[in-house]
């Protein structure tokens, strides 16, 4: 339940804060005053759109907070899942709307979108306003308010999930198939591909070492010239550097016996005559090597050309080509085996077809039968909104579909997300009317009344524990509000149920009655909440029922309208 509601500065509040009892909690006022904006401070707490007009003026942030006492072991455990912890089920949201435009949400001091903000809004508190009623114009809903009060969920939630798994089956089909059109062509385009890189024998050392090997070629009269004139100045030249580090080195070893301290000088110059010795035969080895070849080189220029074409066609270097010939022998692999996954698929089609067949019929069937008890109570819950002479009744329609798999009735019916056939709710107000679609017929006090007659069947199905009715009196008076207040103290069996209303009749049923009321102070409009005691009570209620001026008359109506 909603034990408690903090607002500050949203629109005309500027700071109120007001606990909630269980059973009906009835909300009353002079129009005006402020009940629509507590309704759209709820809305807002409950995951609902953020509007910077929602700040009062000369504020820059609306704060709106509200603890729930939660009961459900499911959406604890679902608050759980998203590291929110909750003590003794006690839950506190928070909703921040600054002026900037930006919204933040808290969840027991946790942050999270408000995404996830209305989803647990939605299963927390159920608002039902004008608009609601106006939803039973939608035939599209008629179904799903069936199937709740059918509890048929668990059967629409298996024919969904398999409708899901039948669907993907399909598509995976149809890609096969589109694949099958032109495997052929694809299986000699990869077949050619790959036959065309691998007899390239192409590896990632190659292209670098035919650099190489082409670079020398192109040089290779520049080397030669070079290595013989760098020869003769070591070696070949008289007074080359090997003929005058020898004599450098017989000089210095002639002086060893003088002084034996030359004795590592001249075993240094010993060593680098040595390595130029061995340098110079480096060097002649490798200018025996030098080779103009040109053939070579118009072979190396015509590999390095193919590489080329290929990276061209296939990757940005070498290593890219051979991952492409790794996928497209793996797609060619795939290709081979597309004919045997259709047909696996097709077998697959054919079971799921039969299973979807069987879980719609039976859903359908359980929808009619449904509709029979579903017709009479909602009847009954009419008749004692004074409504006695109404009809109700629930039409299906099943549309053929002659490339449908599914048979109903000895016809093949069209298959959607929600199974098969068409709901719709059918009404006559009047004796000697033929029942009509309802969408078509019903005013908005009929509509305000057929919702809370489905509300008051459908109480126990629905799992949300608080339920706000916002002008469900529209449209009704007299006798008839004193029996609508009594359906709304049903609803409240075993739920929070909160009710806006202008009805002294329904007033008189609360188990606790707030007044909204506005006031002027320091030239600003204020809008607050009172709960009300029972003289209050008496009071408001006179004035409800008899305007500004209260008398006797309207106290003694009030009194026996709470005493009821």
């Amino acid at each position: 339940m909603l034990n408690e509601i903090k607002i500050r500065n949203f629109a005309i509040i500027k700071n109120l804060c007001m606990e909630f009892a269980p059973g009906l909690n009835v909300l009353t006022g002079e129009t005006g005053a402020g009940k629509s904006i507590l309704m759209s401070a709820l809305n807002l707490i409950l995951g609902g759109r953020a509007d910077t007009d929602y700040i009062r003026s000369g504020e820059t942030t609306a704060t709106v907070e509200a603890v729930f006492q939660i009961d459900d072991p499911a959406l604890l455990e679902d608050i759980r899942a998203l590291g929110i912890e909750t003590d003794d089920g006690e839950l506190l949201i928070k909703r921040n709307v600054s002026n900037s435009g930006k919204s933040r949400c808290f969840l027991n001091d946790g942050n999270l979108t408000v995404a996830t903000l209305a989803k647990i809004g939605n299963r927390l508190v159920d608002i039902h306003g004008q608009h609601d009623h106006q939803a039973l114009l939608r035939p599209e809903t008629h179904v799903e308010l069936l199937d709740l009060y059918g509890k048929n969920q668990e059967a629409c939630q298996r024919f969904s999930a398999e409708l899901a798994v039948y669907q993907n089956c399909r598509r995976d089909l149809q890609s096969n198939q589109a694949k099958e059109k032109n495997r052929k062509e694809r299986q000699e385009l990869l077949s050619f591909q790959l036959t065309q890189i691998e007899q390239a024998g192409l590896s990632i050392e190659e292209e670098e070492a035919l650099k190489t090997e082409k670079n020398i070629l192109q040089h290779a009269e520049k080397l030669q010239q070079t290595l013989k004139q760098t020869l003769g100045q070591l070696s070949e030249s008289e007074g080359s550097a090997l003929e005058q580090l020898g004599r450098a080195q017989r000089d210095i070893d002639s002086l060893v016996d003088l002084d034996p301290e030359l004795n590592s000088p001249s075993a240094r110059a010993q060593t680098a005559y040595c390595e130029l010795e061995e340098l110079v035969e480096e060097l002649n080895t490798y200018l025996r090597k030098i080779d103009f070849n040109p053939p070579r080189l118009e072979e190396i220029d015509d590999r390095l050309a193919e590489i080329n074409g290929l990276k061209r066609k296939y990757g940005m270097d070498i290593p890219a080509i051979l991952d492409e010939r790794t996928r497209m022998a793996v797609e060619l692999e795939s290709l081979g085996a597309n004919r045997e996954k259709m047909d696996s698929l097709e077998k697959e089609i054919k079971h799921r077809e039969k299973t979807l067949e069987g879980l719609a019929t039976a859903l359908a069937d359980k929808r009619e039968k449904t509709a029979k008890k579903f017709k009479k109570d909602v009847e009954k819950e009419l008749r004692d909104l004074d409504m006695a002479e109404v009809q109700f009744g629930v039409r299906f329609d099943y549309p053929p579909d002659a490339g449908g798999f599914v048979k109903f009735r000895d016809a093949t019916v069209k298959l959607h997300a929600g199974g098969i056939g068409t709901v719709e709710f059918l009404f006559s107000p009047n004796p000697g009317e033929e029942l009509r679609p309802l969408v078509k017929i019903a005013s908005g006090g009929e509509l305000s009344r057929v919702m809370l007659a489905l509300k008051s069947i459908l109480h126990e199905q629905d799992p949300v524990p608080v339920m706000v009715f916002d002008e469900v009196d529209a449209g009704i008076g007299g006798k008839v509000a004193e029996k609508v207040g009594v359906k709304l103290e049903k609803v409240s069996d075993g739920k929070q149920v909160f009710c806006i209303t202008h009805l002294p009749q329904i007033a008189g049923m609360a188990s606790a009655h707030y007044r909204v009321q506005k006031t002027v102070h320091e030239s600003r409009t204020h809008s607050t909440i009172v709960k009300l005691n029972y003289d209050q009570r008496v009071e408001e209620i006179a004035r409800m029922s008899g305007g500004e001026t209260i008398t006797p008359a309207t106290l003694k109506f009030a009194k026996e309208m709470i005493k009821k």
